[in-house]
């Protein structure tokens, strides 16, 4: 596991990372076996996987451990980059005067350690980043007992004090919606869409709960009107009011968009909500209503940011370019993306971000099989698939393979199709969930329309109608569907029958 996760890793380092690490520990005449084994791990042809850069490297140096190699090569990589982090963002550098501070503190030096817990409450205000400011107070609170309050009278420790509840209040509060956000997406994602007085008991719960929590406190910090934007878009778009979650998603962006200060560096924090606005648009089909965020992600991905987030957001941007490509049915229009977009493709089984990776290989595929190229939409799909297998563990993965077999369905590959099914239940009946619409899939290509008589295909064809039906409340079958509308493509499969 830890070779899987220091190749990607290395594999996320930027050319200056890279040549900073090297000449660093060069300069410090670094060992040649973990160096080495970072040269090997630097090759990205897609041919150096884990376990031939293990042989390689036990070639090279027969008496070093592989293993003591690569955990000393994770520790001092993470140490450069965290390093690199502190002089780039504030976060990174506000936990590291904290650490400066505690050490100031048992050194018998408190003077340099309230110094420097002044700065994190600077910066933690600016951020609006409450959990630093309550660990800064609270030190210096329990510092300033530990020396007797010296020169400090006791409305100044009272207001010291009642600085540090508020933020932990507020910390409090913040926590308590997050958690109401995130129990309403697990509630929605995992189970069925209720209806009637079944969705008003389980509902109204949460939303009270919420309305209860804007209304007090902290309301008007970022982080609170961020968390009650996407608990109103993410449920007006689970029951269906997809107009009001639009102009949810657009108030959640302007938001963003006045408040660039308090953004992540790089701000992974906007481009997940980008992420997350444009999922939940393909998933309701707003495809037109799409290029507006993405033109927000394009501009991320010009910015003056570090490459592992500029590959993150070049990821995202094609995959949701493709998405609103295909759902106008500009097919066309999508093999013109990915040739303006040739030179960034992926080309190794390699990732740094899999499950981003494998979905922009699947709309690669989807692209080319809309397209009638069957060879190339099989090409992707499969890079897709051979990569690191935690993507498994990922919805994507799991539908990737599902277009796998309706490609070779299509290139009339029957006897790979079987055995593919039978790989297929094996791999997903440890998660103990199954779905309706991989079983109806299974039926059809056993039973194969092409050579079956209508009397045959007319059960499953019954059975196609009815999980139609049950989309509406069917959430977990709806997410199958977000990537590829299976359902269509068998639409497409009767009238040959």
């Amino acid at each position: 596991m830890l070779k899987q996760d220091l190749k990607k890793l290395v594999l996320s380092l930027s050319g200056s990372e890279r040549k900073h690490f090297k000449s660093g520990y060069a300069a410090q005449g670094a060992n040649k076996d973990y160096m080495n084994l970072f040269d090997l791990m630097c090759k990205e042809d897609g041919k150096d996987l884990a376990d031939d850069i293990e042989s390689r490297f036990k070639k090279a140096h027969p008496k070093k451990s592989f293993d003591n190699t690569a955990a000393y090569l994770y520790k001092v990589l993470t140490d450069m980059l965290v390093q690199m982090r502190i002089d780039h963002d504030n976060w990174f550098y506000s936990h590291h005067c904290l650490m400066k501070a505690q050490l100031c503190f048992e050194r018998s030096i408190p003077e340099r350690g309230l110094k420097e817990l002044g700065k994190i409450k600077i910066l933690a205000k600016a951020r609006q980043d409450n959990l630093m400011h309550y660990a800064a107070s609270r030190m210096e609170l329990s510092s300033l007992s530990e020396d007797s309050f010296p020169d400090l009278s006791e409305q100044q420790l009272v207001d010291l004090q009642m600085k540090a509840k508020r933020s932990l209040q507020n910390l409090r509060q913040t926590h308590e919606h997050y958690s109401l956000f995130e129990l309403l997406n697990h509630r929605l994602r995992a189970q069925d869409i209720p209806s009637g007085d079944q969705a008003d008991k389980k509902l109204n719960d949460l939303i009270l709960s919420e309305l209860s929590i804007t209304t007090r406190g902290s309301q008007q910090s970022f982080e609170s009107k961020k968390l009650h934007l996407l608990f109103q878009a993410f449920f007006l778009s689970r029951i269906g009011d997809y107009s009001s979650a639009l102009n949810i998603f657009k108030a959640l962006n302007v938001l963003f968009e006045q408040h660039p200060q308090l953004w992540s560096w790089p701000p992974y924090d906007y481009l997940s909500a980008l992420d997350g606005i444009l999922d939940s648009l393909r998933s309701i089909g707003y495809h037109e209503e799409m290029d507006f965020f993405t033109g927000k992600i394009q501009m991320l991905s010009t910015g003056n940011y570090p490459d592992h987030f500029l590959q993150a957001a070049r990821q995202s941007l094609l995959i949701y370019e493709l998405n609103a490509a295909l759902g106008k049915k500009d097919y066309a229009g999508a093999l013109a993306l990915i040739e303006k977009n040739k030179s960034f493709l992926p080309k190794s089984k390699q990732a740094v971000n899999s499950d981003k990776q494998l979905e922009l290989l699947f709309f690669l595929s989807v692209s080319y099989f809309l397209n009638k190229d069957l060879h190339m939409a099989n090409k992707y799909i499969a890079l897709g698939i051979l990569q690191d297998k935690q993507g498994s563990k990922h919805l994507i993965y799991r539908v990737s393979r599902l277009l796998r077999m309706v490609i070779h369905f299509e290139m009339d590959n029957l006897d790979y199709l079987e055995y593919e099914i039978r790989t297929h239940k094996r791999l997903f009946h440890k998660t103990g969930k199954s779905f309706a619409l991989e079983r109806l899939l299974f039926q059809l290509f056993l039973s194969n329309p092409r050579r079956s008589s209508t009397a045959k295909m007319r059960p499953i064809w019954k059975k196609q109608q009815e999980l139609k039906d049950k989309l509406k409340r069917k959430a977990d079958e709806k997410e199958l569907l977000k990537y590829f509308d299976f359902l269509a493509w068998m639409d497409a499969l009767k009238p040959q029958i």
